[in-house]
């Protein structure tokens, strides 16, 4: 734990996408809701639980304290899961007649230098890292009982519940373990429905309030990345990204070894066994997943989940005097991974980007900002975000009508591309959505030019696959006929035909003008309950980026 703990802290920093969470829990305290920009209704924060956490930590704590609580809590959320897991694997033993217990799960996890990275990051990691450890942790404890109920203890399956609270795909490993508990548990059908009912209450009250709130069936970052479409290829590359420079196969394989040698000394019951396999199977399913989506953009973020999980039953393993020489040698290969892992394995692009668009994010942005643990927004502004957001402020400020463009690369000498008058305040087109995002303010109203932020932009139809998370551009087009000031032509009796004009009729006109009602109008009971209704059609809904096609596609 402690070897964690430093290594996650020599290596703290918070990403562009956590700054994106705390623009959120600003309008939050603001009142606004859980929004990007006021007034219109767009879930950009991928993890409810963790939003949660950081806006009633940000109410506590004096000052802006979102990016340094992020750091500090996901350093914590971490070392919980190291112990939680360790004591759970103890415990998973602890018939074995042990001679000593080595923590080889544990120095594999620390070893990993994608865990310095995401130990931190601002993101929700930590919390990820540390519900796969108590739900493990308390399904140990629920397997060795005598006779364990499937409706029994309700704090675990509240807990299991809690998956896709915390992350979304998580949804695969709690049903995949909820499945385990209610199947392997003793009792009646009525007590195997009641512990599918207590695990599902917060999960499905959440899912009815994205439905009436934002009218989607997922979160917007799901349809800005069309995380419904199968990019194998993609994650394939993204995967070996992850397990070729690392070498992860060795320990996986040594892994393996050393269950085969030491599981028939554990004299487990037939749940253990079957705990075992399904925890290694919700791993490998929950990884098939991220390959499958094709992947993320920060290396190997989405996969440590998987890797966390697969490790907690081997978190503590026993050495017995039995087979001593084949597990120790065992253990000293996995030691010797582990230094090479330590101070030689990397990745080929060290703060930078890959040809395949996977980024070393950690090092990019301390790169980027010139500091070597860039946590708060004044680390991450050295660059110019600070200076450029400034003079949006002091626009907005002055009551200029403008739409402005995030430009690269920025300097603290860079002025502002004004792209044309807006229909009323500050509209701040930015490609960094986090860190412009939190600098602009919140009077601002900021737009992610890759669609994160906006409904519109979010549905456009995609085109062929691109960088992980970066394949949608919101077209320029879209851009004024949403927020720019309306003009003189067209206003008389011959329609306007220019690109502009014929993305105002798309928007005005069929779904895309019941997805902006939907996400913009006020929320009354009867627009909850309609956004509820079309949901489904809401979600499923896309926009091609060609106006004209639109035009004649919805029109």
């Amino acid at each position: 734990m402690l070897a964690v703990l430093a290594l996650g802290w020599n290596r703290r920093w918070t990403s562009d996408d956590a700054f994106i969470n705390f623009r959120v829990v600003q309008e939050l305290l603001a009142g606004h809701g859980p929004v990007f920009n006021a007034g219109e209704r767009v879930e950009v924060a991928t993890s409810p639980l963790w939003l949660f956490v950081l806006t009633v930590v940000d109410a506590i704590v004096p000052g802006n304290a979102a990016p340094w609580a992020s750091v500090l809590l996901g350093l914590a959320l971490t070392a919980v899961a190291v112990t939680l897991a360790s004591l759970a694997a103890g415990r998973l033993w602890s018939k074995a007649a042990s001679w000593v217990t080595v923590p080889f799960g544990v120095v594999v996890f620390a070893a990993l230098p994608p865990t310095w990275d995401f130990t931190t990051s601002g993101l929700e990691t930590g919390l990820s890292f540390s519900w796969i450890a108590l739900t493990f942790w308390g399904i140990v404890r629920w397997v060795q009982t005598e006779r364990p109920a499937p409706h029994r203890p309700v704090w675990l399956l509240v807990v299991l519940g809690l998956g896709p609270l915390v992350r979304p795909d998580f949804a695969v490993i709690a049903g995949i373990l909820l499945l385990f508990v209610v199947i392997a548990g003793a009792g009646r059908w009525w007590q195997r429905v009641l512990g599918l009912v207590l695990a599902g209450l917060l999960p499905v009250a959440y899912q009815v309030f994205r439905m009436g709130y934002y009218g989607l069936l997922v979160p917007n970052t799901a349809v800005a990345k069309e995380s419904s479409r199968p990019l194998w290829s993609r994650g394939f590359t993204y995967l070996a990204d992850l397990v070729a420079p690392h070498l992860l196969w060795v320990p996986a394989l040594i892994a393996v070894l050393l269950l085969a040698v030491l599981a028939p000394q554990a004299r487990w019951q037939r749940r253990e066994w079957a705990l075992v396999l399904v925890v290694l199977g919700a791993a490998a399913v929950h990884a098939l997943y991220v390959v499958r989506v094709g992947g993320d953009f920060m290396h190997a973020r989405l996969l440590m989940p998987s890797v966390f999980l697969a490790l907690c039953p081997v978190a503590a393993l026993p050495l017995t005097r039995r087979r001593l020489a084949v597990t120790g040698a065992l253990v000293a290969a996995a030691a010797v991974w582990a230094v090479a892992s330590v101070f030689a394995l990397r990745i080929s692009y060290p703060d930078g980007v890959a040809d395949s668009g996977i980024a070393d994010e950690r090092g990019f942005y301390a790169a980027l900002a010139g500091v070597e643990h860039p946590v708060t927004l004044a680390d991450h502004g050295g660059a110019g975000v600070s200076q450029y957001s400034d003079q949006v402020v002091r626009a907005d400020r002055e009551g200029m009508d403008e739409i402005v463009v995030q430009v690269v690369p920025v300097t603290t000498t860079t002025p502002l591309e004004v792209i044309g008058p807006s229909s009323g305040g500050m509209v701040f087109s930015v490609g960094n959505a986090g860190f412009y995002g939190v600098a602009a303010g919140l009077d601002v109203f900021v737009i992610d030019g890759f669609g994160l932020t906006d409904p519109i932009g979010s549905h456009i139809a995609p085109g062929p696959p691109g960088r992980p998370g970066h394949e949608k551009v919101f077209p320029r087009e879209y851009l004024f006929a949403r927020f720019g000031a309306p003009d003189d032509v067209g206003t008389g009796a011959q329609p306007d035909t220019s690109p502009v004009g014929t993305a105002r009729q798309v928007l005005a006109c069929g779904e895309a003008a019941e997805l902006i009602e939907a996400t913009s109008g006020r929320l009354t009971v009867s627009r909850f309950l309609s956004n509820i209704v079309h949901s489904p059609e809401l979600t499923s809904f896309r926009v091609p980026g060609d106006p004209a096609q639109a035009r004649d596609q919805l029109c």
